[in-house]
């Protein structure tokens, strides 16, 4: 049995209560089986119940510690890599990781001065060099593509290493497939072996994660404890959080399978909803107009720059900026460094776009079983609830709530905003009485992008300082605007189980921010 809480006063006391009482265990023990492919065996169960709480320690220390986070976005060199977000290549070898997905298309845009955009032979022409009028390199691509597997790129060496990353071409496209196009569909219990062609082809993709997970795990033991390691794999930059977690695995004598279909669960939660929310992200704001600008001048105070250097030519290619060149030249802005401690502290709005994409684009219930009987108080009702049941609080329900916040389905950028009555600086505030931005309505109920209680997501802090620290980054050295020209139209979304799909990729145009 199965009830619902919606607008429930008191549920994030319900959801936080002892999980004597209620338990988030039953449900991720069913997604470890049912979505994640491992076999469900009383040894397998067994061996959970023992290193649970010990497994979680590594991922909070990383993950969730604001200081660990904070270190691991160091770690990432995010500058060097959204500095070569595209690279302006056309030939898939010398392109980054990341591109090979997104459907990259060189193309050349005129100077803004009126004149009607190329045709396609005349765009093929300026990028050879040839033809009349001045024009700019850029980069036509798919943009959700593009986003998601940058901010994978990024993530995943930092738990894994880039062995593993290098190791396996297909990674990406296996992890995005058996995300999109089955995880919804075995979490509402449709049997993996359904006869469907979306089915086996993203079970096939769930199946090759996990070998992949499987080999990885043998070469983090065999590294751990100093034994040769398979293809004499370069190990060294392994995080401690999958150290830590295999000396647990260890202790508990798990497979390196039952590792693998174990750590499956935790790359999925590093990537499936961190990327696409940074896609939204960046979607709402470089639509919104003026904002880009505005976030611009925020994030400027915390950034150092050179005076541009390079160059971009109509050939695409970057080069020492000399008065003797006879290309057209576009300089560019440089930035050498970013404080990205300050930028998460001290940009509001940068922060209250990111509360107002997490209202409009995350889909999150929070779950639980019920494992003794509770009461609950609702108002003049009581709800009775019985061992055995499941209980969901769907979160997102609220956040088209009009009468919590004003014109629900627009974009809002200074929503979160609030004056600081004790500092009056502006602050973005995530819910709370004073909540609402200027002029607006006020919310007392604070976003739940995470879930609720005890078993919240355990990687949000690193979550939100990824999304800040890249969007800031993209936003400070790169102009994106619609391909084929003309307004924004953002897709529809589809409704899942995190983050919201688009129901297409956007085709945009990308070209390096030039100088004023």
């Amino acid at each position: 049995m199965h009830q619902v809480l919606v607008n429930l006063s008191g549920v994030d006391r319900l959801m936080s209560q002892s999980y004597h009482t209620v338990n988030a265990e039953p449900f991720q023990y069913t997604l470890l089986t049912r979505v994640f492919g491992a076999m469900d065996t009383t040894e397998l169960k067994t061996k959970l119940e023992n290193s649970w709480k010990d497994l979680l320690g590594p991922i909070e220390r990383m993950f969730l510690n604001d200081a660990g986070a904070a270190a691991a976005i160091d770690r990432a060199d995010v500058l060097r890599k959204a500095a070569s977000f595209v690279t302006f290549s056309s030939n898939a070898e010398h392109m980054q990781r990341w591109e090979l997905s997104a459907d990259i298309r060189i193309v050349t845009t005129p100077k803004s001065n009126g004149d009607e955009v190329p045709s396609s032979d005349q765009r093929e022409q300026q990028a050879a060099g040839e033809g009349a009028g001045a024009a700019s390199i850029a980069v036509e691509a798919n943009l959700q593509s593009l986003t998601r597997d940058f901010g994978a790129c990024i993530a995943i060496p930092l738990l894994y290493g880039r062995d593993f990353l290098n190791r396996y071409p297909t990674l990406l496209d296996d992890f995005w497939k058996f995300d999109n196009d089955v995880f919804p569909l075995l979490m509402i219990g449709i049997p993996p072996w359904a006869p469907f062609k979306i089915m086996k082809e993203g079970v096939a993709a769930r199946s090759r994660l996990a070998a992949q997970m499987d080999a990885l795990y043998r070469r983090i033991d065999q590294y751990q404890w100093g034994r040769p390691v398979d293809f004499d794999a370069d190990m060294s930059d392994i995080s401690n959080t999958a150290l830590d977690r295999n000396k647990i695995y260890s202790r508990e004598q798990w497979s390196s399978r039952h590792r693998g279909e174990g750590d499956l669960a935790i790359l999925w939660g590093q990537n499936a909803n961190t990327h696409p929310t940074l896609f939204w992200f960046l979607t709402y704001v470089y639509s919104t107009p003026d904002l880009v600008q505005k976030l611009r001048e925020e994030i400027s105070p915390h950034t150092r720059s050179s005076s541009p250097t390079r160059t971009t030519t109509t050939t695409g290619e970057e080069e020492e900026k000399t008065p003797s060149s006879h290309h057209q030249h576009h300089p560019v802005v440089e930035i050498t460094s970013m404080d990205f401690a300050a930028i998460s502290r001290d940009c509001p709005l940068l922060k209250s776009c990111i509360f107002e994409t997490y209202r409009l684009a995350i889909d999150v219930a929070s779950i639980r079983y019920v494992a003794r009987p509770i009461t609950i108080n609702d108002g003049a009702y009581k709800h009775n609830l019985k061992p055995g049941m499941f209980v969901s609080a769907p979160h997102s329900l609220m956040q088209k709530d009009p009468s919590i916040y004003a014109d629900p389905e627009k974009f809002v950028p200074d929503r979160f905003l609030m004056v600081d009555p004790g500092t009056g600086k502006r602050v973005a505030r995530n819910g709370g009485a004073e909540c609402g931005g200027p002029g607006q309505e006020t919310s007392s109920t604070p976003l739940k992008p995470w879930g609720s209680g005890a078993a919240m997501c355990k990687g949000r802090t690193f979550a939100e300082k990824q999304i800040m620290a890249l969007g800031a980054a993209i936003i400070s050295l790169w102009d994106i605007s619609p391909a084929g020209g003309g307004a924004w139209e953002l897709p529809a979304m589809v409704p899942g189980t995190g983050v919201k799909k688009p129901v297409a990729d956007i085709r945009v145009v990308i070209t390096r921010r030039k100088t004023s």
